[in-house]
């Protein structure tokens, strides 16, 4: 008679760390929950939380205010074809990004690991140095693993390599 096997007789290894074969998440806006993703990483998986559109992310889960105050600052420019003035403001992101994660790693309970899925493509105007505050403020806020979505990410290690987490984090790309 075969012995039926089950998730636990299966690991996942991180460097030194064995997870259970459970990942979730990497979707976009608020779909990759930090509700969802801690519920894998209590079972001792993988749980990602999205990256997109933290602004308003953050905006609706803790009451900021970045998108009203966007608003405010480019309403002149809303019936303009062109819209290059519009830009991310790089503070309001890097305080979304550490306040979303730190958040979401304040609130684990168990064994596995919290990722961030990054994409590449949510960098308007200035897409170097949005990226690389969306990187780095992650590292900063305690972000166990980084995912790379969403774009070819040929330059995205060179953006946090000075950074003292760089080589802590588990990072890949999909």
């Amino acid at each position: 008679m075969a012995v039926m096997k089950c998730v636990d007789d299966f690991r996942l290894r991180f460097g030194k760390r064995e997870l259970v074969p459970i990942v979730i998440g990497a979707m976009g806006v608020d779909i990759s929950t930090a509700e969802l993703a801690l519920e894998a990483e209590r079972l001792g998986g993988v749980g990602h939380i999205s990256d997109a559109m933290l602004p308003t992310v953050t905006d609706r889960h803790y009451k900021t205010k970045f998108v009203s105050i966007k608003q405010k600052q480019y309403k002149l420019n809303v019936h303009q074809a062109n819209k290059a003035i519009v830009q991310f403001d790089l503070a309001q992101v890097a305080e979304a990004t550490r306040l979303h994660v730190s958040k979401t790693m304040e609130a684990k309970r168990g064994d596995g690991m919290i990722f961030i899925n990054c994409m590449e493509k949510l960098t308007m105007n200035a897409p170097r140095e949005t990226l690389r505050t969306r990187l780095c403020c992650a590292l900063d806020a305690g972000i166990d693993g980084i995912s790379l979505a969403a774009g070819l990410h040929l330059g995205s290690f060179v953006l946090m390599e000075e950074h003292p987490r760089f080589r802590d984090a588990k990072l890949g790309i999909i």
